[in-house]
């Protein structure tokens, strides 16, 4: 007799969770951790399954669409379930007790595991820690390359929260201001920003000779920029 069981299954950009079990019919639904979940009876195949995923796509994608946009327009709690872009990802948060994690945030099997250290504040200033963490270990990777391309040096990095500019500089110093929240772009997104201010330390303004010289620098800049203007900084308080 065929044993219930969970299978991740990925058709196209779609991941959904796949559980055969004791049932008659096929049911879907975005779980409370915000992830795709469908139940088939015990008989249907991994390629029908497959088939019914594929057919509601459509209903899976707005749905999943839906739950983004009401958790990221409604306050956070901090609690599991809710969703974070990490790098580009929609990533969902997951608490655990404080005997049970060893570090107050890391990222691990796709989720961001948070220990519960009492309350949200707590729990939220972790989580900007961390992201604070991983947006300063990619400015190290990639600084020295940019510095070269672009022929400047800054004097200064600080990595803080901003909540209207992606970066800024100060041209007479040499000091530049990284917004945290580019933790939660895509890679590509911080090498762009950084780019950016270190060519104002040779142009001040955004006329044409500074887009030549992003064009220059960095010629996929325009995409970027694209993904940074549609995701404008979340000015949501994270330790708070």
């Amino acid at each position: 007799m065929k044993q219930e069981k969970s299978q991740i299954v990925h058709v196209g950009d779609l991941e959904v969770i796949v559980t055969w079990k004791r049932v008659k019919n096929v049911n879907f639904r975005i779980g409370s951790d915000g992830k795709a979940r469908m139940s088939v009876p015990l008989y249907i195949s991994r390629k029908q399954a497959e088939d019914l995923i594929r057919n509601h796509a459509t209903w899976f994608e707005s749905r999943l669409n839906k739950r983004v946009r009401q958790q990221m327009e409604s306050p956070r709690t901090w609690t599991t379930g809710e969703l974070l872009h990490i790098w580009g990802t929609l990533t969902p948060l997951h608490v655990l007790p404080h005997h049970e994690c060893s570090s107050p945030c890391a990222l691990k099997d796709g989720e961001l595991i948070v220990r519960d250290e009492g309350n949200a504040q707590k729990r939220a200033a972790a989580v900007e820690t961390w992201l604070q963490q991983q947006l300063f270990e990619r400015i190290t990777e990639i600084l020295p390359a940019c510095e070269q391309v672009v022929d400047r040096r800054a004097t200064h990095i600080t990595i803080r929260r901003m909540k209207t500019r992606w970066g800024s500089c100060t041209t007479s110093t040499g000091r530049i201001r990284m917004n945290t929240a580019l933790a939660e772009c895509p890679p590509a997104c911080t090498q762009t920003v950084l780019i950016h201010e270190l060519c104002h330390l040779r142009v001040r303004n955004h006329g044409p000779q500074f887009k030549a010289l992003m064009d220059l620098c960095d010629p996929g800049w325009r995409a970027a920029q694209r993904w940074l203007d549609e995701h404008p900084p979340s000015v949501r308080e994270f330790a708070s």
